[in-house]
């Protein structure tokens, strides 16, 4: 932000605003020690609820623990199902084997998935949900291979694949990584009980300080009360003087679709983006502007008037219009713009208020390559410039206790930025 917002200088005694000072922190000890017991008790009931939470915290994840081992069971007993029908029917050429064969069969991808979900908050366990998945593929497609060729009459290569060792070295492998995630979910649990043995012990400890706290609190709320004094107007006339309220028209800009184009083209956006500030910066500086944030695709301007804002505006989106004009569709860069009018806190080049917060708000409401002001903006500009305004009524914005009375403007930017500066 430009230097020329400088901080108001104060002068005049300060003896008489030292010594009510004074009497007021006296008067405030006994309330500091009302309020630290206060606080220690407010404290100690919330370290009470969290400690509770955490045991309730345990007792979930002991649930949670043993509800997966349920689920690892349940998978190996389908397999087991599965393979057992497999072999009963291939000894027998009975179908009454199928039967536990196509039901664990069926059921099979189901389990895994709810397995997988269950242990979904242990990243430990993706790597074996994976190789628990490619061998339960592995295994399913060994079985119906298997029943497929004895259902075909083949018995000889049915038994054949069966003997081969294949089947058992993959039903082991699913039996070896189920086990590890048992050990897992097991080793967990243990982990999980042990912070919530670690949170009582925290609770007793938080108490004992508290205790202490409150009592250093006493103590120092009753040394303290003249430095504190001295020590509050001393802040008070350092940040009074850093602080310096204006009245200043704020303008909110930001690209439309910029993300997306970002997506789209990233090292062309960016250089429109450069081309399109070389462009706007020096327009912001003919119209006095001090631009004071940009992030990207957004730029925040101060004006010392509502007029150089708009006037300011309406010649962006002009040249913006001239520069699209020359390009093809897809490289078009559009502002939408919010301009507010009102007293504003300039601090360290920055700057705060209901003011900016309204500017920032009006912007989304303006259309791509629009401008949106408010009612203030709209007073001080109506009779100085020929624009026309749609009004949008009074509107609930994020973030702002009152309804903002907006007006959307609306102009010829290959026309109206000759006129709007007459």
């Amino acid at each position: 932000m430009a230097s020329d917002f400088s901080a108001p200088k104060l002068s005049g005694p300060k003896t008489s605003t030292v010594i009510r000072r004074i009497g007021y922190e006296a008067g405030q000890n006994l309330r500091l020690i009302t309020a630290g017991v206060a606080v220690f008790i407010i404290l100690l009931l919330g370290a009470s609820f969290w400690v509770s939470k955490k045991g309730q915290e345990a007792d979930e994840a002991v649930a949670h623990t043993v509800h997966n081992g349920r689920l690892i069971s349940v998978v190996q007993s389908q397999l087991q199902d599965a393979e057992i029908g497999q072999r009963g029917y291939l000894l027998t050429g009975d179908p009454f084997y199928l039967e536990p064969y196509d039901k664990a069969v069926g059921a099979i991808s189901a389990s895994i998935e709810g397995l997988a979900s269950g242990v979904s908050d242990n990243r430990r366990q993706d790597g074996n949900i994976a190789v628990l998945r490619s061998l339960t593929t592995q295994k399913l497609s060994e079985l119906r291979q298997t029943v497929e060729r004895r259902r075909a009459g083949d018995e000889a290569a049915a038994v054949s694949v069966l003997r081969n060792g294949q089947g058992k070295v993959l039903m082991d492998g699913v039996r070896d990584v189920l086990e590890r995630m048992r050990t897992e979910e097991e080793s967990l649990m243990t982990v999980r009980a042990n912070q919530a043995r670690r949170a009582g012990f925290v609770l007793e400890m938080m108490v004992i300080g508290l205790a202490l706290l409150t009592a250093l609190m006493g103590v120092i709320a009753v040394r303290a009360t003249l430095r504190r004094a001295r020590s509050a107007e001393a802040s008070r006339d350092e940040l009074l003087q850093q602080l310096d309220r204006k009245l200043l028209a704020i303008m909110a800009a930001d690209i439309v679709g910029y993300s997306r184009m970002m997506e789209s083209d990233e090292a062309q956006t960016l250089t429109r983006l450069k081309e399109m500030r070389d462009r706007i910066d020096p327009i912001i500086a003919s119209h006095s502007g001090s631009i004071v944030t940009t992030a990207g695709d957004s730029v925040l301007v101060a004006f010392a008037s509502a007029l150089s804002a708009i006037d300011c505006a309406v010649e962006i989106q002009g040249a913006m219009a001239a520069d699209n004009d020359e390009l093809p569709e897809e490289q078009h860069l559009m502002f939408r713009i919010g301009i507010n009018v009102g007293d504003v806190i300039v601090q360290d080049g920055d700057v705060f208020g209901d003011t900016v917060n309204v500017a920032a708000r009006l912007e989304p409401m303006a259309d791509p390559g629009g401008i949106c002001i408010s009612r203030a903006v709209r007073d001080h500009i109506r009779k100085q410039r020929h624009l026309s305004f749609d009004d949008l009524g009074f509107l609930k914005v994020k973030n702002i206790a009152h309804p903002v009375s907006a007006f959307r403007v609306r102009f010829d930017p290959k026309v109206q930025v000759v006129e709007a500066l007459s």
